[in-house]
């Protein structure tokens, strides 16, 4: 098997059209993964009652799944239940990568909640604050210094994850990266230029987010 870098650059420029639908489908979700995750965080911290067991039984029983099986485990749904679309596939992509980061987030987010001393509560509170003062103004702010450094690695798992796409039909950089390839069914080349992609997607957004990090960590 002779390896072309003629045919590896094809495929380079092949895959780098489905640049922006590989970021949709990892950043969207993490951005609402944000939002749900604090919310599950803060509702286990503060022993909400039933909502945190209800929590807790969901976080434990959801990580332990792998992200392919909860995939094909919607897809099949979604196909019993609603005529297939692409809009439809696009949506339940999005659906179980959110529900995947969500479980991350909140147990990123929890650890750093956790690792703020509570005698940081018990001083804002002599103090007249309220609890959403609390948060806002004390704990928060040393909370996300803390949680960055696993917020990064849960960004760039979930660049990575969505490869798995490929199973539902959509087209992102694996696949687009592919698309040559079946003129000579030789895949190293589409293989190695989606792996190429990925490295260079990911590097600039640590790049950016380990910035962030150190910003923060001044900050604290």
């Amino acid at each position: 098997m002779k390896f072309s870098f003629e045919y590896l650059w094809k495929c380079l420029l092949s895959g780098l059209v489905y640049i922006p639908v590989t970021l949709r489908l990892a950043l969207i979700p993490l951005f609402i993964a944000l939002f749900l995750g604090t919310l599950i965080a803060l509702a286990r911290i503060f022993k909400v009652p039933v909502v945190e067991k209800v929590f807790k039984a969901f976080v434990a029983v959801y990580s332990g799944i792998p992200l392919m099986i909860t995939l094909l485990i919607f897809h099949l749904i979604y196909l019993s239940c609603f005529k297939p679309g692409k809009n439809g596939t696009m949506m339940l992509a999005y659906f179980t990568f959110t529900l995947s980061r969500t479980i991350l987030v909140s147990e990123s987010v929890r650890g750093a909640f956790l690792s703020i001393p509570k005698g940081q509560y018990e001083a804002a509170f002599s103090c007249g604050f309220s609890t959403f003062q609390t948060l806002r103004k004390i704990i928060i702010p040393q909370v996300i210094p803390v949680a960055l450094p696993n917020l990064t690695n849960n960004t760039l798992g979930a660049i990575k994850n969505t490869s798995i796409v490929l199973v539902l039909g959509l087209v992102d950089v694996l696949n687009g990266s592919t698309i040559p390839c079946a003129d000579t069914y030789s895949y190293v080349e589409g293989y190695v230029a989606a792996a190429i992609i990925y490295w260079a997607i990911n590097a600039v957004v640590e790049f950016f987010l380990v910035r962030l990090e150190k910003h923060f960590s001044k900050k604290r």
